[in-house]
């Protein structure tokens, strides 16, 4: 019998103050939170195990429809195990009562050899997103980026309707000799594979990592040579996506120089978030970039249908190279450990580069649980559940120029998506204000292209790694090594339509909310 991963992290001081949590359901068994002794996860059996204090009588409820267990152990059915452990709880002459759940033994993990070395998960505390769902193959994630191997082992069942806008392909695939050095071959291009990797890797297939979303479907792009680029291509690589009904698109490029937005690319990305899932859009994520610069109001970054990403180092702490100002909306850990062309795995990815589809997998896993949504409620959740890190002072509107609102907060994420059902008995919880986590961070600013091409500056990886650089605080990354374990069977779960309500009228105020700080702080330069 599969079992659900437990899962121990900070939880919501609500959650916490008034019991536990029914997050959804697997396999027709609640999924529950539970915030003592320590926050953790389970799937609930509809029983209730019962110890009783040793020479006490035995009730008789437990003699009629109980399994003896032991001398003073008793299992009783019961359809709401939670409340009719707490009922028993507090009967005199019981000394213990829990409500009979599934609980992982050691080794019970995913299989894929490098997960025990993606620190940033644990990080995120990843784990109680991955009981309640893996992901949907019906959330389809463009990556706008370098090249990609759609054939690495932990990619291609993933891969769908690939496209290179430079050649005008069909063929993203990395191009021996790009970005290496003079005279070799090699296949050194290895950022658009890192960014796809950390978004959809595919999960116990005993191969590399694990994606944030590694049952959803990824459409890889490649927009990004070791030449300059037309602005044509750019919009040709949203084009594709939106053709293709892309439900979010990772950007982990920018612009050699500070540049206004060109029109036609502002136009099209108004577009993307707009126009595919049926007119809900697409969740449009960029990196901040590398330069240790102020983002001015007018690139691409500061359109208001774009999410912008920074990132902290493995401390939470402030980068040294992160852009910064007010159009950065959430930061995110640098996901260092992630996937390598020749069905590799690398360790020193960074930057940006590696925030962004951090983000990016959490809007996807987002659609996966609650597909409703539009673009813009999945931005505003985002950055509502954010939270800020207590290194760091925002202003008033709480809003910090490397911050933004907050470092993402799947926690949070969590506990708005998925309320208590409605016959559960059980109340709801607030969002997460105390778990600011991070990850490391390329401390190297974006690489540079040669001259000609496009009028417009060209566009490029915001990390070094494609040219074959270090992450530069890779070294500080915990954990940052392979590691492996048994398996974990999860499959989607469900948001009750109560649920479904509350978010959406959370997410609606929060984005106003939002976006009236976000003009406000922009107002005063």
């Amino acid at each position: 019998m599969p079992l659900i991963a437990a899962a121990f992290f900070a939880v919501p001081a609500a959650a916490a103050a008034t019991g536990p949590l029914v997050l959804g359901t697997r396999d027709g068994l609640a999924v529950v939170l539970f915030p003592e002794p320590r926050p953790h996860v389970l799937q609930v059996l509809p029983a209730v195990v019962v110890v009783l204090r040793p020479g006490a009588p035995v009730p008789a409820e437990l003699m009629a429809g109980g399994e003896r267990l032991g001398r003073d152990t008793w299992r009783l059915p019961a359809p709401h195990a939670v409340e009719a452990a707490a009922r028993w709880a507090a009967h005199p002459d019981v000394l213990a009562a829990d409500p009979d759940a599934l609980r992982p033994h050691r080794g019970a993990d995913f299989d894929d050899p490098h997960y025990g070395g993606q620190w940033y998960l644990e990080k995120l505390k990843m784990d109680p997103l991955f009981a309640v769902s893996l992901g949907s193959p019906d959330v389809r994630v463009a990556v706008i980026d370098s090249s990609t191997e759609i054939t690495h082992p932990d990619l291609a069942p993933a891969v769908d309707a690939p496209f290179d806008a430079v050649d005008d392909d069909a063929d993203p695939s990395p191009i021996p000799g790009e970005f290496c050095p003079r005279g070799v071959l090699d296949l050194c291009d290895t950022h658009g594979t890192g960014v796809s990797g950390i978004i959809a890797a595919r999960a116990n297939n005993g191969v590399g990592i694990v994606g944030l979303c590694p049952q959803c479907t990824l459409i890889p792009i490649r927009l990004i040579s070791d030449g300059n680029t037309p602005l044509s291509a750019d919009v040709r690589a949203f084009e594709h996506a939106i053709e293709q009904d892309a439900a979010v698109i990772n950007n982990s490029w920018g612009f050699t120089e500070a540049t206004p937005v060109p029109r036609s690319l502002a136009a099209v990305i108004r577009r993307a978030a707009i126009e595919p899932r049926g007119g809900l859009g697409a969740v449009v994520v960029f990196a901040a970039g590398n330069d240790d610069r102020d983002l001015l109001d007018d690139e691409v970054t500061g359109l208001e249908d774009v999410l912008c990403v920074s990132a902290a180092d493995s401390y939470g702490r402030p980068t040294a190279y992160t852009n910064r100002g007010p159009s950065v909306d959430v930061c995110a850990p640098s996901a260092t450990v992630t996937l390598a062309p020749n069905g590799g795995v690398q360790e020193t990815f960074g930057g940006t580069s590696a925030a962004a589809p951090v983000v990016s997998g959490l809007a996807a896993w987002v659609l996966s649980v609650a597909p409703e949504l539009s673009a813009a409620e999945v931005r505003a959740l985002l950055v509502e559940t954010a939270a800020q890190s207590p290194l760091i002072t925002p202003d008033a509107d709480g809003h910090h120029p490397v911050y933004g609102y907050g470092i993402v907060s799947p926690t949070a994420l969590l506990a708005r998506l998925a309320p208590p059902a409605p016959d559960a008995g059980l109340p709801d919880a607030g969002p997460d204000e105390a778990d600011a986590q991070a990850g490391t961070l390329d401390a190297s600013p974006g690489a540079t292209d040669g001259t000609g091409g496009s009028p417009e500056p060209a566009p490029v990886p915001l990390s070094e790694d494609a040219a074959g650089s270090s992450g530069a605080d890779a070294a500080n990354a915990p954990g940052a090594t392979g590691g492996g374990g048994g398996c974990v069977a999860v499959t989607p779960g469900r948001v009750s339509p109560a649920g479904a309500v509350a978010l959406l009228l959370g997410a609606l105020w929060g984005f106003a909310r939002r976006r009236r700080a976000r003009l406000h702080s922009r107002s005063r330069g």
